[in-house]
């Protein structure tokens, strides 16, 4: 089991009996959010436990990590650490696919666009041609992460980090949860592990696959709040989805935040270490709630976001939706609007005209 550096350092100060988050931030110089992504990334790796009073103790796979990282260094130098009273070195090692991490991670290579990518749940060639829009129409400098799985196609130019989905106990009130895939859940999972790595700090963009820039974008264009009704309007059915959105409005008004709906199916700008803070505050990897929903609301409860639907008369969203909508309506939206997202049904009406309006391959594909 390989770990960050950050992960490393957490772990050590535990070893060395700091337990407090406040208190592990102090003398790793991490801040206090980056403690506690990391501190959730480690719990999932049984490597710590978190207790009732919000402290930390070494989880029950600290024993075989540490027999992992000394087996291959001599008996004697085994010894000579087991006896000292210090506690063993941990090496720290990038855990992710990409062979220039420390490259993608430097400031030159400019914002990071994270986007989440499960490819059994893509309709077809969604991400190829969502990253052509960002290589052709976003304006400031970049780096494209993707979490999740990979393609054949990526080339060199992408930051993978390799992630299964996360299972969560199921929302049943009942006797004997069983463990389920809660999409929400899982983007938060991969969000936070990305914090918690240290391979996204400060700003940066949240995307998805079937998210197409149509024209010139700049990072002020991503930046402008946006939000769709409140979450009650998103609450009516009976998916996951609404009981995700309903659960989020609960969480929110307990804490006596807004409501507004900031799930637009458009890129958003978030900050990393309050992101983890807000993860953490609402206890966000154990429950389906929509991130930037509880971001947003709980950072800025004044802001009066500009509203979009994704419908006909929205000057900035196209949402397509359908399979047969006719070409001179996508041509026209893919003219006309700043952002395009499709579902499944709607990737049968788009891709012909992202196949001719982005024909050339992006540095992205091999």
């Amino acid at each position: 089991m390989n770990l960050s550096e950050k992960e490393s350092a957490v772990l050590q100060e535990v070893q060395c009996a700091n337990v407090e988050p406040s208190t592990i931030a102090t003398y790793t110089e991490l801040p206090i959010a980056s403690v506690h992504a990391v501190i959730n990334s480690l719990v999932k790796k049984e490597l710590l436990v978190k207790l009732e009073d919000k402290t930390v103790r070494l989880g029950p796979k600290y024993g075989e990590y540490i027999e992992s990282i000394t087996k291959p260094k001599a008996d004697q130098a085994n010894e000579d650490a087991s006896g000292s009273g210090e506690p063993p070195v941990i090496i720290a090692s990038a855990e992710n696919g990409s062979s220039d991490n420390a490259e993608n991670k430097s400031e030159n290579k400019g914002i990071a666009i994270v986007i989440p990518y499960l490819r059994s749940e893509a309709a077809g060639d969604e991400l190829r041609y969502a990253l052509r829009s960002w290589a052709d129409h976003f304006a400031n400098k970049h780096h494209i992460i993707i979490v999740g799985d990979r393609e054949d196609w990526f080339s060199p130019a992408i930051t993978h980090i390799p992630m299964d989905p996360v299972l969560i106990l199921e929302d049943c009130n009942c006797a004997a949860p069983a463990q389920v895939r809660n999409p929400q859940a899982d983007v938060t999972h991969k969000i936070l592990a990305l914090i918690a790595a240290g391979e996204i700090e400060g700003d940066f963009i949240l995307s998805n696959d079937d998210i197409f820039l149509a024209g010139h974008t700049t990072l002020a264009d991503i930046q402008i709040s946006k939000a769709f009704g409140d979450l009650e309007d998103h609450g009516k059915g009976t998916s996951l989805y609404c009981q995700n959105a309903l659960n989020t409005k609960r969480a929110l008004l307990a804490e006596n935040k807004p409501t507004r709906s900031h799930g637009t199916h458009t890129p958003m700008l978030l900050n990393a270490e309050v992101l983890a803070e807000v993860i953490e505050k609402y206890g966000a990897t154990e429950k389906g709630l929509l991130l930037t929903s509880l971001y947003f609301n709980d950072q800025f409860p004044n802001a009066r976001p500009i509203q979009i639907t994704g419908a006909s008369n929205d000057p900035i969203l196209a949402s397509l939706y359908r399979d047969n909508a006719e070409l001179a309506l996508v041509q026209k939206v893919f003219a006309e609007r700043k952002f395009i997202n499709c579902n499944a049904k709607g990737w049968v009406s788009i891709e012909p005209v992202v196949k001719s309006i982005f024909s050339n391959p992006s540095p992205y594909e091999k």
